[in-house]
C-alpha cells in the first residue's frame, strides 16, 4: 500500500520489553448473568476506576451493571440498575468535583427512553431522571458543570432526528432543555455527534447533517455551533467531512478527526481540522498515511500536540495508521501497523501518547490488548503487551487515564472455561519522568536555543531522548525504563556527563556541564584551541562563540584554555 511505512523494527524489538509495568489485572464478572460487555468508564480525584455497562440477564435481556476498583484494586462497590422485560444499555459516563458519578442510561423498548441518573461516591442511588421528549431517546455525552450539575446531549426523534442539550442541577432538577428538532429537510435528520466546553458555560456542538445526495455518494457535512449559556446558537460553520472524533487542546482552540469522500480515490479518507472559539479554522490536514478506506477511531492532544489514529483497507494491505503532529499540523512521526490491528482509543500524560490497540493473533486465534507509546515529539517510545487474563478472546474497549498518572485499560474478555464475556482491567503504572536543571557552563546567552540529549541505560536496553531547554537550563522528560539507570546528558559544545539515578516515578537531578568543545567530539584539546583561535574576532553564530555572547574573544580563548585537556563522559 502506497505510503505505508516499514519502519516498525524498534518497536518491535521492544514489545514487552520495558520494565514498565502492569500493577495489578482483575477479570470482573457478572453475578448471575451470561455475560458483561463494558461501554464506558472513567476515574475519580483518588483514582479509582468506575466502569459502566450492560450485562446479560438469564431471562435474555440486557441490564446495566456499575461498579468500582481502587487504585490498589479492591473492588469497593458493585451496583445494577435495570427490570425483568427490558434492555438498558449505559451510554455516558462523568465524575462531578465532589467523587459522586453521573451516568447516562438507555432502556430500549418501543419508546426508547434516556436516564440521567447521580450516584454518591458510594455507589448509591441519588436520583433519576427519565427523558422522553420523543420515540428515540439516546443520551450521547455528559459534561459536569462547575457548580457540581451535568449536561447532558441527547439524540432524539420519530421520523427524522434532532438533538437538545438537557442541563440539571446537582439535585436532579432540569434546569434548561435547549432542543433543535429535526430539520424540515428531504433527510429530516441532524444527529449529535459531541459537545465540548468552550468555557464554564458555553458549549461547541458538534452535528452531523448529511444532504440530499450523501445517501448515493457516502458523504456527509458537519455542523459547528457556538451555543450560549442560555441555549441560543450565536455562531455556526460547516465541514464537508465526517466528524468523528473531538477534543480541546489546552491553547483553547479545537480538533475535529473525521472521514470524507475522496472523488479521485473513490474511498473514504481521514482528515483533521483545527478551529478556534469563534469558529474559524485554523488549519487543515489529510492524514496521508491512512492511504486507503479509512476510518476515523482515535484523536488525542497532548498540550497542543495531537494523535491521530485509523482503521485502513487498502488495495494491497490493511492495517492501522498512526501519526503525531505539532499544533501547526507538521508531521513529526507516522507508523503504519501493518495486518490486523484496530486502534480503540488514547489518552495524554506528561510528555507522551498511549495509544491502546488490538491486535488478532494466530496462534490462538485471538484478539489481544497492546499499549503503543509516543513522546510528544513524535519519537516512538515501545509497546507494552498487556498480561493475559485468558487464552482466547481479549478485545480492547476503554484507555482511562488516572490522576496519579497511570493508567486502566479496560477489554471485553472471553472467559476461557465456558467463553462468557466479562470485563478484563489493567492498572498500568505511570511513565516514569525525570526533570531539573542544564546548568550551561560560562555561557551568558540564551539556554532555551539549545537541545539537550539524553541517553538512559539500564544495561540491556537504551532509551534515547532530545529535550528543549528552558529558559533557566530547564528540562523535563519521560521513559519507559525503570530502576538503576545509568544516564547521559549532553549538549553539543559541552562535555557530557553521566550520573547513576533511580527511577521508579518522578525524580529530579541537575547538570552542570562543562563548557569548550568548539568541535562536539566531547573533549577539550588542541582542536578546539585553534577552532577559536581561527575564528578570533568574528561575530554571529558560531561555534567558536562558547560563551554565546556573539563574538568570538578572548572569553572564548580563556574558556578553552581553563578547561584544556577535560574529557567529557
Amino acid at each position: 500500500m502506497k505510503g505505508w511505512l516499514i519502519g516498525l523494527g524498534v518497536l518491535c524489538l521492544l514489545l514487552g520489553g520495558y520494565a514498565q509495568s502492569v500493577e495489578w489485572s482483575r477479570l470482573y464478572v457478572q453475578s448471575s448473568a451470561r455475560g458483561f460487555l463494558p461501554q464506558v468508564a472513567a476515574t475519580d480525584s483518588q483514582g479509582s476506576l468506575i466502569v459502566a455497562g450492560r450485562y446479560l440477564r438469564t431471562s435474555g435481556h440486557y441490564s446495566v451493571a456499575l461498579f468500582k476498583y481502587s487504585p490498589r484494586g479492591d473492588l469497593l462497590w458493585a451496583t445494577t440498575f435495570g427490570t425483568e422485560g427490558q434492555s438498558d444499555y449505559a451510554e455516558a459516563i462523568a465524575v462531578a468535583p465532589d467523587d459522586s458519578l453521573y451516568l447516562a442510561v438507555t432502556r430500549a423498548d418501543r419508546d426508547s427512553i434516556a436516564y440521567v441518573q447521580r450516584y454518591s461516591p458510594a455507589g448509591t442511588l441519588l436520583w433519576s431522571q427519565a427523558v422522553n421528549l420523543s420515540a428515540y431517546d439516546v443520551i450521547q455525552q455528559l459534561v459536569v458543570r462547575p457548580d457540581g450539575g451535568v449536561e447532558a446531549l441527547l439524540a432524539y426523534g420519530n421520523s427524522g432526528m434532532g438533538y437538545a442539550r438537557l442541563i440539571y442541577d446537582s439535585a436532579g432538577n432540569q434546569l434548561a432543555a435547549h432542543t433543535f428538532p429535526q430539520p424540515a429537510t428531504w433527510m429530516a435528520y441532524r444527529f449529535p455527534v459531541g459537545m465540548l466546553s468552550i468555557d464554564s458555560v458555553n458549549r461547541l456542538l458538534v452535528v452531523m447533517d448529511p444532504e440530499s445526495d450523501d445517501v448515493l455518494q457516502s458523504q456527509c457535512h458537519t455542523r459547528l455551533q457556538f451555543l450560549n449559556s442560555a441555549g441560543m446558537l450565536v455562531g455556526e460553520t460547516s465541514l464537508p467531512m465526517r466528524v468523528a472524533r473531538f477534543a480541546r487542546a489546552s491553547d483553547g482552540t479545537f480538533y475535529l478527526l473525521g472521514d470524507y469522500w475522496n472523488t479521485s480515490a473513490q474511498q473514504m479518507r481521514l482528515r483533521v481540522v483545527r478551529v478556534d472559539s469563534d469558529l474559524q479554522v485554523l488549519g487543515q490536514w489529510e492524514i496521508s498515511t491512512a492511504d486507503g478506506d479509512s476510518i476515523p477511531d482515535v484523536l488525542v492532544v497532548n498540550g497542543t500536540r495531537w494523535l491521530v489514529s485509523g482503521s485502513v483497507e487498502g488495495a494491497s494491505a490493511s492495517g492501522t495508521a498512526v501519526e503525531v503532529r505539532s499544533q501547526e499540523g507538521t508531521l513529526l512521526t507516522s507508523q503504519a501497523l501493518t495486518g490486523a490491528y484496530r486502534p480503540f482509543a488514547g489518552v495524554g500524560v506528561p510528555g507522551a501518547f498511549a495509544l491502546l490497540v488490538g491486535v488478532r493473533q494466530s496462534s490462538p486465534e485471538a484478539w489481544k490488548p497492546q499499549i503503543y507509546w509516543y513522546r510528544t515529539d513524535g519519537q516512538p517510545m515501545g509497546v507494552l503487551n498487556l498480561p493475559p487474563l485468558s487464552a482466547i478472546d481479549e478485545q480492547p474497549e476503554l484507555l482511562v487515564p488516572s490522576p496519579d498518572g497511570a493508567l486502566y485499560a479496560i477489554a471485553t474478555v472471553n472467559r476461557e472455561s465456558d467463553n462468557m464475556a466479562c470485563a478484563g482491567i489493567w492498572r498500568v503504572r505511570g511513565l516514569p519522568t525525570l526533570s531539573g536543571r542544564v546548568i550551561l557552563e560560562s555561557f551568558v546567552g540564551d539556554p532555551s536555543t539549545h537541545v539537550a540529549q539524553f541517553t538512559l541505560t539500564d544495561g540491556s536496553q537504551t532509551d534515547s531522548v532530545s529535550v528543549p531547554l528552558g529558559a533557566n537550563g530547564e528540562y523535563a522528560l519521560t521513559t519507559l525504563l525503570t530502576g538503576n539507570l545509568q544516564i547521559r546528558a549532553y549538549v553539543p559544545g559541552w562535555l557530557g556527563k553521566r550520573q547513576t539515578l533511580t527511577l521508579t516515578g518522578s525524580a529530579t537531578a541537575d547538570w552542570s556541564l562543562i563548557n569548550g568543545d568548539a568541535n562536539r567530539d566531547n573533549q577539550i584539546d588542541d582542536a578546539d584551541l585553534l577552532m577559536v583561535l581561527f575564528s578570533f574576532g568574528q561575530s554571529g553564530a558560531n561555534p567558536a562563540d562558547l560563551n554565546g555572547d556573539g563574538t568570538v574573544d578572548d572569553a572564548d580563548l580563556l574558556i578553552v584554555l581553563f578547561n584544556f585537556g577535560t574529557i567529557g563522559d
